[in-house]
């Protein structure tokens, strides 16, 4: 894959560094401006129940910086694993474990401490068991073929290392297992967003054309794919993006 713009400019660690920063001041201050949608408002606008919502603490949602909704096309069964890369406040994760009571062990990862902070409590709150790991996605913490469900909600437009994510997920997912995720693409090939970190926080700045997307994907061994939804929303402000959900499979 050719390498960003902004990657070659500042650097791997560098955004990464500036991301976690982004992001840790979403969990700590969530009122503040931060350049892209954040809390309960949002979260209502892509589709998160208002009435479950009112049933949890505020500060639950009111982090919730996603890139769309992939809960619909989530499914745990009996005593499967699930992890929720790029967990954020927990929103996902809280309500997988309200919507799936008989799942397996619960797991959230996130590389931006506050956020970390933030979901363990959030979970606490909520009164549900999850295990939240302070950790990269390119680098997860868990054995290989140990994840039944893996999930996220803009993971790869973040990341700078997009290869090492997929790589990841492919090795901690089992062979029956999925990957279902709502991510920014974009959808042809006109000019692609300005390669700035404001840009890169959006997700748009990051964000792959959808094509490129899958194909990295099926590098990673995840060769079953396919887009389930696409549209606008707030998060989406360059003219050819859409917040999609993909789902991924070893087989």
């Amino acid at each position: 894959m050719t390498e960003h713009p902004l990657v070659r400019e500042l650097g791997t660690e560098a955004i990464t560094r500036a991301v976690a920063e982004r992001y840790g001041a979403v969990a700590a201050r969530p009122g503040d401006a931060a350049g892209f949608p954040v809390g309960r408002t949002f979260a209502e606008s892509v589709g998160y129940d208002a009435e479950l919502l009112n049933r949890l603490p505020a500060e639950c949602s009111e982090s919730f910086t996603g890139a769309g909704n992939p809960q619909p096309w989530v499914e745990v069964q009996d005593g499967e694993t699930l992890l929720d890369i790029g967990c954020g406040a927990g929103l996902d994760l809280i309500c997988y474990a309200l919507r799936f009571p008989s799942a397996g062990s619960l797991h959230g990862l996130d590389f931006a401490s506050e956020m970390v902070e933030k979901a363990r409590g959030n979970a606490a709150a909520a009164g549900i068991s999850a295990t939240i790991h302070e950790a990269s996605a390119s680098a997860i913490p868990m054995p290989d073929d140990s994840i039944d469900i893996v999930t996220a909600n803009g993971i790869f437009n973040l990341s700078p290392d997009k290869e090492a994510v997929a790589r990841e997920v492919a090795r901690v997912i089992r062979p029956t297992g999925s990957f279902v995720f709502a991510e920014i693409i974009l959808e042809d090939d006109s000019a692609p967003p300005a390669a700035t970190l404001n840009e890169w926080f959006r997700c748009t700045g990051g964000a792959l054309r959808d094509t490129a997307l899958i194909d990295l994907l099926r590098r990673a061994g995840l060769e079953h794919t396919e887009i389930l939804s696409r549209e606008r929303n707030a998060r989406t402000g360059h003219a050819a993006s859409r917040s999609a959900v993909i789902r991924a499979r070893i087989q």
